[in-house]
């Protein structure tokens, strides 16, 4: 209970002190019409550790920075303070950004807080609201305009800070984070932005590079704006920087580049080369422009990504879903991509690897293509991947399309290992997986579940490839297994595998091979090759061994019903 008060004038506005228990209050002045910044820094000296409160519809003109100190909370709502032309500086501060030390506990809330055109400065002075070295940083309610210049929130070394419910309308980038910073959530971000919304640069472009250092445990979330470049982009920085522990979740909205980008920037070395590691990013519905990605993967130092609850509908869209793109040579530790909707794919496939791109582990779960473009691959990979999952997927693909595609233009395209399950695929032509070039490699490709209705065949190689068959229904009579081009080579083993009567069950031409060790593949043996103990159900009714279920014994087919020879 307040027992004595007190009013105290200071610098034209009021303090208003009570007992210990309570902080002081601290009222700005009003607008003196001119140049308010020596008016409002001294209330904020005074104000210093408590509450700082503007007077409703204030609206200043400024043209240095106003300064926050620790422990004070600064309440703008309904104000508004403008920082003039040639002004060549910051709007707003904190004491450390100048005076050096660390400041904690700072918390601005409401406000519109703009830059004016052709306030101008150099390097870091051109960002509008400017914190560095800060320990529990809250800027709540915001709202930011700028004409032209830098960031509109530019944060380093900061720890525990949380940015949340700002409308944009500025020039450059929204929220720009840069290292060292801990713990930093940025959320509920409206409006529209001259570069990207929100952009983590451990170290940045060197104009602008005053402080860097890792950027750990960052959450950006329902983000909701229209951007002229990225809605939110994840770069490592330089080789000795890093983000890692990142979530993105929620970003609706449009891009006019990629939706998120991740990895590497190559505008100079300070954002190229730093690892991004153990990053989330989930809940993404926002749209961008042809040729560009909602998910874009450009570093050369990426370790583990999940993506999950994407969903996307532009069937004028020409890129990928999800691209890997390194700019060199580069490995990607471990990428996860599930629970993704799309109701119409264009040309692009969902998940893009370029000829640049390892990818260790690739997993691809639920996910579902209502329509796509005649054409358009499900999962297409230029580059390698070493092992491939694919579970879940249900897709309606027509054309020559397919699930899984080593693209002939891609010679050096690699899956080491794939194994496909509880999987189905709808349309006309194509098939379940493609490796058409001499030079692809694809070893190994288990198929588990799995139902396709109108696709000509499961397979269509020119590698040498192992299949493993288990529960297998192909509902197509033009096609069957396996289409094998000169120079390819399939082994095909496993049970259960069903079918559509009068199917070809394989084809195969001049140089290619099948063995089948699979007793219900239904098939003119005569295009096998005659391997001790292969099996399979000849349907050439020429043959001398007739037409059943037959294996093969010392080179000749045996009918297991008849015994018949061939």
């Amino acid at each position: 209970m307040i027992t004595r008060r007190s009013l105290i004038a200071v610098a034209g506005g009021l303090v208003l002190a009570g007992d210990s228990a309570r902080p002081r209050r601290t009222v700005l002045p009003a607008p003196s019409g001119g140049d308010d910044t020596a008016a409002l820094n001294a209330a904020l000296r005074a104000g210093a550790g408590g509450l700082v409160r503007g007077p409703r519809g204030a609206a200043y003109r400024v043209s240095a920075p106003l300064v926050v100190h620790s422990g004070t909370t600064l309440m703008m709502s309904e104000c508004t303070v403008t920082l003039t032309k040639g002004s060549g500086c910051n709007l707003l501060t904190n004491k450390a950004v100048a005076g050096g030390g660390r400041d904690r506990n700072i918390v601005v809330v409401g406000g519109t807080w703009v830059r004016a055109d052709g306030v101008g400065g150099i390097g870091p002075d051109l960002h509008t609201l400017r914190f560095r070295r800060v320990d529990h940083l809250v800027l709540k309610g915001l709202a930011v305009k700028t004409s032209g210049d830098k960031y509109a929130i530019s944060l380093g070394d900061v720890t525990d800070a949380t940015v949340t419910r700002i409308r944009f309308e500025v020039q450059s980038d929204g929220v720009h984070i840069q290292g060292p910073a801990a713990r930093t959530t940025v959320a509920t971000l409206r409006g529209s932005t001259g570069d990207d919304t929100v952009a983590i640069t451990p170290r940045d472009w060197q104009a602008y590079d005053d402080v860097w250092g890792p950027v750990t445990d960052t959450v950006i979330e329902d983000i909701d704006v229209t951007s002229a470049a990225a809605l939110v982009k994840v770069l490592g920085g330089s080789p000795e920087t890093a983000a890692t522990r990142t979530t993105v979740r929620g970003v609706a909205g449009r891009a006019r580049n990629n939706v998120v980008w991740v990895g590497d920037d190559t505008a100079e070395w300070r954002t190229s080369g730093g690892q991004v590691d153990d990053l989330v990013v989930e809940q993404v519905s926002a749209a961008t422009v042809p040729g560009r990605h909602v998910v874009y993967v450009s570093g050369s130092n990426v370790g583990r990504v999940h993506v999950r609850g994407v969903t996307f509908a532009d069937p004028g869209a020409d890129g990928a879903v999800l691209r890997v793109a390194p700019i060199t040579a580069a490995t990607v530790a471990e990428l996860t991509v599930e629970d993704v909707d799309v109701t119409h794919l264009g040309a692009g496939p969902v998940v893009g690897v370029d000829p640049t791109a390892r990818v260790q582990r690739l997993r691809v779960d639920r996910l579902t293509v209502a329509a796509s473009a005649a054409g358009a691959a499900v999962v297409q990979v230029a580059g390698t991947v070493d092992d491939l999952t694919v579970r879940a997927v249900s897709a309606a693909s027509p054309g020559d399309s397919f699930l899984l595609e080593l693209p002939r233009w891609a010679a050096n395209a690699a899956v080491r290992q794939a194994s496909v399950s509880d999987t189905g695929v709808a349309g006309r032509g194509g098939g379940l997986v493609a490796a058409t070039a001499a030079t692809h490699t694809l070893p190994r490709v288990a198929l588990t579940n799995v139902r396709t209705a109108g696709k000509t065949w499961l397979v269509d190689l020119s590698t040498r490839t192992e299949l493993l068959l288990s529960r297998v229904t192909i509902d197509d009579t033009t096609g069957g297994v396996a289409k094998v081009r000169g120079s390819g080579a399939a082994v095909v083993r496993g049970n259960t595998l069903r079918t559509a009567a009068g199917a070809q069950g394989v084809a195969v031409g001049s140089g290619g091979s099948v063995t089948s060790y699979v007793l219900d593949l239904a098939v003119d043996v005569s295009r096998l090759v005659r391997a001790e103990g292969s099996s399979a159900t000849n349907t050439n009714a020429r043959l001398s061994c007739g037409t059943g279920p037959v294996v093969c014994a010392g080179l000749t087919w045996q009918n297991l019903r008849t015994g018949a020879t061939w």
